[in-house]
């Protein structure tokens, strides 16, 4: 039975053949550290070959999954038979990359060799770095893990690399981190300060309660004597808040390299070290103690995630599988064509009318969008329009006179009031107009909110989609026309007809200013001038001064009543009868706009929105699908764009992977 770890290698091998490792969130440990942290010296140990590339600069440049799998004889003979090598027992370890399958590397020179011209493939030969993983299975008789060494921390650009390394290291080293299945391998070294650690300050920002972060430090045997109590102190947890422990190793010095010392003899002198400087605590630090702790983690942790990643994948299979039949090929093409302009007709009609299944609670779609128009803007727009706009007293004074002629007018002249209102309610014409264009376009815009499903299936077929459009667009254009007529021609009416005696334009006086009702009372009395011989009881009238005075005042108001010109005032734009015609003007536009601003979203609705309905499922089928038949077009239209045939293609791929991944995730339940 194959070990918990080994189940999980196999998952990577599947997400990695495919270059999807992103899929899916698996437990695996990342290993983080800048350049100079001895992270490699780090990883070396635990393997116990020397095999990664060394240098000055930025080594690793791209993701370096480390699979080391625990062989067994069996194992080890099927090996060597089946590439015809002889048994030999000096062959206890090997190695083969992903990328090159049945390609066994037993000289782990070449491993290093292997890394750095598959690194200059992925990522070039200018320093840079990629995203792409390289995975490297090593076989040996010590245990299984698995790590992910990432490119170490930099902050200065080296020779021929970016001037932003630094924030593309960052930005790589996250994406790995930031995954809640994946343990923080913090390498720090004991002679700085862990509080400026890079790798410990990423640590504590993904992970600001240690939950999922262990720290190696390295370098004990560079640290000074007097300093040791500190670094035990560091060692025993009280320094880094980690809860996966701490446990601190000794590297292989530039020298011990230099002379290929080997790994055995460098645990040798680390256990050495550990007793002589650390006795109290040095079973619990080294690399064997670190190779036995990230194992025992890694087992812990795959078993306590695997409910939940079988879970996920279980989705992502159901999602995939879900994406993958809209782009099926169908079988019978007529009846996918009728059923596809069926479904489009009925969900743009549950979208205008808010019974779509899912229900935006993001922006504001569908007819709520048409009412937001209405409300927000034409609505807002025609209240605001001033019922004088443009319009002074010494204009409606011209107005009375040029409407007169050669006669002085009544005194109210409603052929000067005609003329005036049909100046102003002009203003009315343009807003209602602009809310039949606004209305337009929502509405085609609205034929991008309906299901994702059809709007997918649309886009994979471009001659239908544009079809469809076009009937949109031409049954739009049709109704626009029409209901921007009847609009006009509607305004235009009160225009031309007035209807002074109009008991809603007598309510609209009433409910007008006190100032405008007074203006208009005072008009209609003349000034109120006063007849003194009411009053004349005193015998005045034999005063023969008194009584002339009386009849100028007869004389005087007949003379306004029956020219309407105010004698009295200094000029015709101060006059009564201006005043009186200016509100008049007032309260009669206030009166039009009010049937205005009722009828033009009602007739919108009624002509533009409910007539469009109502025909749209019948114009699909006349203009798309007969036309389609007649012209024997079906197989045409129905011929994909090319990115949905690579799309299928790469879904299929996912989706094998998927289902792969949950075949081996069986054999983790069992262990």
């Amino acid at each position: 039975m194959q070990s918990l770890i080994q189940v999980v290698n196999k998952l990577q091998d599947v997400f990695a053949v495919v270059g999807e490792q992103q899929i899916a969130d698996l437990p695996q440990i990342v290993v983080v550290g800048t350049q100079s942290s001895g992270k490699s010296s780090v990883l070396e140990s635990i393997v116990g070959k020397s095999f990664l590339p060394r240098g000055t600069g930025i080594v690793t440049r791209a993701p370096l999954v480390i699979q080391m799998i625990r062989y067994t004889e069996e194992t080890k003979r099927s090996m060597l038979m089946s590439h015809n090598i002889e048994d030999n027992e000096s062959i206890t370890e090997w190695a083969e990359f992903l990328h090159k399958p049945n390609n066994f590397f037993f000289d782990f020179d070449s491993v290093r060799n292997e890394i750095e011209s598959r690194t200059n493939i992925l990522a070039g030969n200018n320093k840079g770095i990629t995203n792409s993983q390289i995975l490297l299975k090593i076989h040996t008789n010590r245990y299984d893990l698995t790590f992910v060494d990432l490119p170490g921390i930099t902050k200065v650009p080296v020779g021929d690399q970016p001037d932003d390394i630094d924030e593309q290291i960052q930005k790589l080293i996250m994406s790995y981190v930031n995954k809640a299945n994946s343990i923080i391998l913090a390498v720090v070294t004991a002679n700085t300060d862990p509080s400026t650690s890079e790798s410990l300050q990423i640590a504590k920002k993904i992970d600001p309660d240690g939950v999922r972060t262990i720290a190696v430090v390295t370098k004990l045997d560079l640290i000074d004597e007097g300093t040791l109590q500190d670094t035990k102190d560091l060692l025993c947890g009280r320094r880094i808040p980690v809860k996966l422990g701490i446990i601190g190793v000794v590297n292989r010095s530039q020298k011990d390299i230099v002379e290929n010392k080997s790994m055995d003899a460098t645990l040798t002198s680390e256990t050495e070290f550990l007793k002589t400087n650390y006795p109290d605590i040095c079973t619990k630090h080294g690399n064997k103690a670190l190779a036995r702790t990230l194992q025992m983690i890694l087992i812990t942790h795959i078993k306590k995630v695997y409910p939940k990643l079988k879970v996920e994948l279980e989705d992502m299979k159901n999602k995939l599988g879900r994406k993958l039949l809209l782009l099926h090929t169908p079988e019978n093409k007529v009846s996918f064509v009728i059923g596809l302009l069926k479904d489009i007709s009925k969900s743009y009609e549950d979208t205008v009318n808010g019974n779509q299944n899912d229900v935006s609670v993001d922006e504001i779609i569908g007819g709520a969008s048409v009412a937001r128009i209405i409300q927000q803007k034409y609505l807002k727009t025609i209240n605001a329009i001033d019922p004088l706009q443009d319009l002074t007293n010494e204009n409606i004074a011209t107005v009375l006179l040029n409407t007169s002629g050669t006669n002085q007018s009544t005194f109210v002249n409603e052929k000067a009031l005609q003329k005036i209102l049909s100046r102003q309610l002009k203003n009315l014409v343009e807003p209602s107009l602009d809310c039949v264009e606004l209305v337009r376009s929502e509405m085609l815009n609205i034929l991008n909110s309906i299901d994702d499903r059809l709007l997918e299936t649309l886009r994979r077929y471009p001659q239908l989609n544009e079809d469809v459009r076009n009937v949109f667009e031409k049954l739009l254009e049709e109704n626009v026309k029409n209901i921007k007529d009847f609009i006009a021609s509607y305004i235009e009416s009160y225009q031309e007809c007035l209807d002074t005696a109009n008991p809603d334009f007598i309510l609209e006086i009433v409910k007008s200013s006190s100032t405008i009702q007074e203006e208009i009372l005072a008009a209609a009395n003349i000034n109120n001038y006063k007849d003194d011989s009411d009053s004349s009881s005193d015998g005045n009238w034999k005063d023969m001064t008194q009584h002339k005075k009386v009849e100028l005042n007869r004389i005087q108001m007949l003379n306004q009543l029956l020219t309407g010109l105010n004698n009295n005032d200094d000029s015709l734009e101060s006059s009564e009868q201006v005043k009186l015609h200016r509100d008049l003007s007032q309260c009669y536009f206030e009166y039009i706009r009010k049937i205005v601003r009722d009828f033009v979203p009602k007739r919108i609705k009624h002509k533009m929105i409910n007539s469009f309905l109502k025909v749209l499922d019948k114009r699909l089928n006349e203009e798309i699908f007969q036309t389609y038949l007649i012209e024997k077009k079906i197989d045409e239209v129905l011929l994909e764009d090319e990115s949905f045939q690579k799309d299928r293609k790469d879904l299929d791929i996912k989706l094998d992977t998927v289902m792969k991944a949950l075949k081996n995730m069986i054999d983790i339940q069992y262990l």
